[in-house]
């Protein structure tokens, strides 16, 4: 079993076993569905990587990643209501199957044991630096999310701001799950920065490569309907390079077609076609593999052992590798 996998079927028992129960049954049944969804746990796994390349895990690690998954299901089961998205992971998204009141008051209370999680962890000096970075990481997604709505009704997002949504929304969890794991080594402050901006670099392609996935991938890997991006409007990279390089028709195509948000078969085809031909793909997939690039660099200043950098490398190769 390799060290991925290990420390996935660890975390999912310390889950099993320690996910908070409370009653109702209702604000308990919606968030036990989607945190027992299969998932590739990537940021609690990642946080407890981090630690291992510095010392032994112990429990207020364990915490640590059970926060931050909690954290991020929490903002998964929002984004879905906000999104309208029907599926996750290919099964019926938390408020769909059990309806958006008890969606929001679950989700919420998923956050709250996610910050009741941290007050277990029992150096009080990890716990001031953890909780510091939790909550900062906690507000950009949230400024993350918003500036995504915006986009949706906003037709003149510009490259770099597109790149500042998907940083905060997506990235920074990544990068804080990196340097929580090395706070909690108490590991020196260079190591604690070059982790946060290797998650960091991480987490950039990792979005890039979702949006990939959301229009050139299949339902079936991906977990949900293809195109849905497109049909909802989003600014990705993909549709902002394309608005910005294709023709005039093609131009006047995307800005017709952003006019109806409903799931359309022709809008994905035409759209599709469109990223290709305007050399978006291509653009997308250079811009992934540039953020790739510096994320390995990052990684390569830090003390750790050749063993723990090819690890971390490897896990940065199977983040942007899911798509040709």
């Amino acid at each position: 079993m390799d060290k991925f996998k290990d420390l996935k079927t660890r975390f999912e028992d310390f889950i099993a076993s320690d996910l908070p129960k409370i009653a109702p049954r209702e604000l308990y049944e919606p968030y036990n569905y989607i945190v027992n969804l299969e998932a590739k746990r990537v940021r609690p796994v990642m946080l407890l990587a981090s630690k291992l390349c510095f010392d032994q895990l112990n429990k207020d690690d364990y915490y640590a990643a059970l926060a931050i998954e909690l954290f991020h299901n929490f903002s998964l089961m929002h984004d879905d209501i906000m999104d309208k998205s029907d599926t996750r992971r290919g099964l019926p998204t938390v408020h769909k199957k059990y309806g958006e009141n008890s969606a929001i008051l679950s989700g919420d209370a998923l956050l709250i044991l996610s910050y009741k999680l941290l007050e277990k962890i029992k150096n009080k000096d990890h716990f001031v630096q953890v909780y510091s970075l939790y909550n900062k990481t906690a507000m950009e997604i949230c400024i993350g999310q918003q500036l995504d709505m915006n986009f949706e009704i906003d037709f003149q997002v510009s490259e770099p701001e597109y790149l500042m949504m998907i940083e905060h929304k997506t990235a920074v969890l990544l990068a804080a799950s990196m340097k929580i794991g090395a706070i909690l080594a108490d590991s020196s402050e260079r190591n604690q920065m070059e982790f946060y901006q290797f998650g960091l670099n991480i987490g950039m392609a990792f979005q890039i490569q979702d949006d990939l996935l959301d229009t050139f991938g299949d339902s079936a890997s991906v977990g949900k309907k293809i195109g849905g991006d497109i049909c909802n409007n989003k600014k990705t990279l993909l549709y902002i390079h394309a608005l910005q390089n294709a023709h005039k028709t093609h131009k006047e195509l995307l800005l017709q077609w952003s006019q109806t948000k409903e799931y359309n078969d022709l809008k994905v085809k035409e759209i599709t076609q469109i990223f290709k031909d305007s050399g978006a793909k291509g653009y997308v997939i250079r811009k992934r593999d540039h953020y790739y690039k510096l994320a390995i660099e990052h990684i390569q200043k830090t003390s750790i052992s050749s063993s723990d950098k090819d690890f971390l490398i490897s896990f940065a190769q199977k983040a942007v590798d899911r798509i040709k």
